[in-house]
């Protein structure tokens, strides 16, 4: 089911420290099944720092099939992410035009979809996930895993794209089958973008619940410029955005297009000091919260109080399972995303329900569990606040909205 770390995904080091690790085994994170359906299993999760370039990354490795043919996770359609999805177009386009494109990690066509509506043309999608295939309308997907063989397949339907880009996947990944991959696709001229959480906002904002079987590697600038040593490409430029709790666009070019890179990129990796302690005053602080969590859960349960979660997401998996809730502690979470609700949070006996049946049984917390997207779903349940309800935010600090 799983394979152990035995070299750094990005400098090849074996020189690693122990950083993080749950006290208990982790269900995969977007296993929702149908009650009497047999979780994939449990796994365990733990982080190791590698001490030559400053990688962290997860010591047990999930089969991609197990994880990936048939994914649960689709991507969201929310206001939010269409402004951030308009804002990354133009971004990459005024770096390198519009014209053709190709993302690796397509999921179900959203965003495909939505930059052949800004004008990026053609468009290819590359992504495993066999259940999400028929989502795409506007362009071609390719059914496969990103690796050398797809890559020589897209490249007969856009020989040379303007645009690679790969967006919350790329720490999914093996990085260097990746950029093998990369090195095949693109050409001179071709801008490759990887978006992804970046490890600095994950520490600062004590993000335990981003830690999971999926997310295999978390990056650092420097962990990047380790990598691209054995590869004829270099850090371009670096954006931050706002979005999933902090993220980063790295963009890549190759060595040979003449074009200057972004002062950005020296200015971030001058600015970046993530360290071994870094990862182990993390790791306290995030104990120090998962137990604050538990506490809190449990005075308001022996009040009698109805507790509810909203956003069956993966990282409502990982709190939940993290903190050891069942039924008993977490009636249920809402999710509007299809096929999860009538299923089980991952590892647990907590049913997913839809909003409309939250409304009418109107707990009285909510753990925001899809805390990233606050400020809209704070609007969207406007009315179940205005009758009491409360929500629970589970930032650096726990909040009670």
């Amino acid at each position: 089911m799983y394979t152990k770390l035995t070299a750094c995904r990005a400098c090849g080091s074996k020189d690693f420290s122990e950083v993080f690790k749950f006290d208990r085994p982790m269900a995969l994170a977007n296993d929702f099944v149908k009650p009497g359906c047999e979780h994939q299993g449990m796994v365990p999760v733990r982080i190791l720092f590698c001490r030559n370039c400053s990688l962290a990354q997860l010591g047990e490795t999930v089969d991609p099939p197990i994880l990936y043919k048939n994914y649960a996770y689709i991507t969201s359609r929310s206001q939010t992410m269409n402004r951030h999805f308009d804002r990354l177009c133009k971004d990459i386009a005024s770096e390198n035009g519009k014209q053709s494109l190709v993302e690796i990690g397509s999921n179900d066509g959203r965003f495909l979809d939505f930059s052949v509506a800004c004008g990026f043309s053609p468009a290819l999608g590359i992504d495993p996930a066999e259940n999400l295939a028929g989502g795409v309308t506007a362009s071609h997907q390719l059914v496969r895993f990103f690796d050398v063989h797809s890559a020589f397949e897209a490249k007969t339907i856009i020989a040379e794209p303007n645009h690679i880009l790969a967006r919350h996947c790329f720490c999914h990944q093996e990085w260097k089958p990746f950029m093998e991959a990369v090195s095949v696709l693109a050409g001179k001229n071709t801008l490759v973008s990887i978006e992804v959480p970046y490890a600095p906002d994950l520490l600062r904002r004590i993000e335990f619940d981003s830690i999971y079987s999926e997310h295999t590697s978390y990056l650092t600038l420097k962990a990047v410029a380790a990598l691209l040593k054995g590869y004829p490409f270099h850090v371009h430029g670096v954006l931050k955005y706002g979005v999933h709790g902090g993220a980063v666009l790295v963009m890549l070019r190759h060595n040979d297009s003449g074009i200057q890179p972004h002062l950005s990129a020296d200015e971030m990796l001058a600015q970046e000091h993530v360290t071994e302690d870094s990862w182990r005053n993390f790791a306290d602080r995030a104990k120090e919260k998962i137990e604050a969590l538990k506490l809190l859960i449990a005075d308001l349960r022996s009040q009698g109080k109805i507790v509810s979660a909203f956003g069956a997401s993966a990282k409502a998996s990982v709190l939940i399972n993290a903190c050891g809730f069942t039924a008993k502690d977490i009636a249920f979470v809402t999710d509007n995303t299809p096929h999860k609700p009538g299923r089980l949070v991952p590892g647990t006996d907590i049913p997913v329900i839809e909003e409309g049946e939250m409304l009418s049984m109107h707990p009285d917390y909510a753990i925001m569990t899809c805390w990233n997207f606050e400020i809209e779903v704070l609007a969207k349940m406007s009315k179940w606040r205005e009758r009491g309800g409360k929500f629970i935010v589970p930032d650096s600090q726990l909040r009670i909205v």
